[in-house]
């Protein structure tokens, strides 16, 4: 055993010093890296040490505002730095605001963000509590921002796309004679009625655009001719294979009536 001993000691005698030396300095290196590449991480992602200190928005923005986009990123860069910031997250948060649509979020070096935005384009209220967009897609956002007049639509909110699709259909046909579509209600059994613009009450019932658009083309027709009657009109059922009903406002005394076309 005291053999095996003294060999032990001997050879630790006649190691290379130098080598092991190396070794040991080597290890204090890569401590040395390790401990400082720690200290340059916290230093990263320090929000007070890389703040993002910049900001450009850019899109089409004219109804979202810096000032939405400011709230939600202020919250964030309090206690994110340029670097630990997930543009990722402030996507889906800028996307929260009500009026905006889609964001892309891209870092700027070296302190910065830059941040494209999308607002809605509204087509029309819904149910007057919403916003449709232009993807048939209900919103609900500050209506006081609108800037420009919109036709109301109502029905279930699962047919909010159909609603769109028929409109778009029927708008060329009314406007070609210089009428304007103010109102659509869609009832639960998918019958259409259709207010106009005058006041002008149609009567469209079931079926699809195909139908539709011809019911409105049978009574534009005729239309120019009853014109000056317009305001004395309740509403103009267009449901019948050939003609429509119209249903006159009651006068003083006497009853409603109906005049076939």
């Amino acid at each position: 055993m005291s053999n095996k001993k003294e060999i032990f000691i001997s050879k630790i005698k006649n190691a290379d010093h130098g080598y092991w030396a190396g070794i040991v300095f080597f290890i204090l290196i890569l401590l040395f890296i390790g401990y400082l590449g720690h200290k340059m991480t916290l230093k990263l992602m320090n929000a007070q040490d890389m703040p993002v200190s910049t900001l450009q928005i850019i899109g089409s923005r004219p109804y979202s505002n810096d000032l939405d986009i400011h709230n939600v990123l202020q919250e964030l860069s309090k206690s994110e730095s340029f670097f630990s910031l997930d543009v990722n997250e402030v996507q889906k948060r800028l996307e929260g605001i009500a009026w905006i649509k889609r964001v892309a979020v891209r870092r700027q070096w070296p302190n910065g963000l830059i941040i494209h935005v999308t607002d809605q384009v509204p087509i029309a209220y819904w149910n007057d509590e919403y916003l449709l967009n232009d993807n048939g897609e209900i919103f609900k956002a500050q209506q006081e921002r609108l800037t420009r007049w919109l036709p109301h639509f109502f029905g279930p909110d699962d047919v909010s796309k159909i609603v769109l699709t028929g409109y778009q259909a029927l708008w060329p046909l009314l406007d070609s004679e210089g009428l304007i579509l103010s109102e659509i209600m869609l009832t639960q059994r998918q019958s259409w009625n259709v207010t106009l613009g005058n006041g002008s009450k149609l009567v469209l019932g079931r079926g699809n655009d195909v139908i539709r658009n011809m019911r409105i083309e049978r009574f534009l027709k005729v239309y120019k001719h009853i014109m000056p009657q317009v305001s004395d009109i309740n509403y103009v059922d267009l449901r019948y294979d050939a003609g429509f009903a119209v249903n006159w406002k009651k006068q003083s005394g006497v009853k409603a009536q109906n005049e076939q076309g």
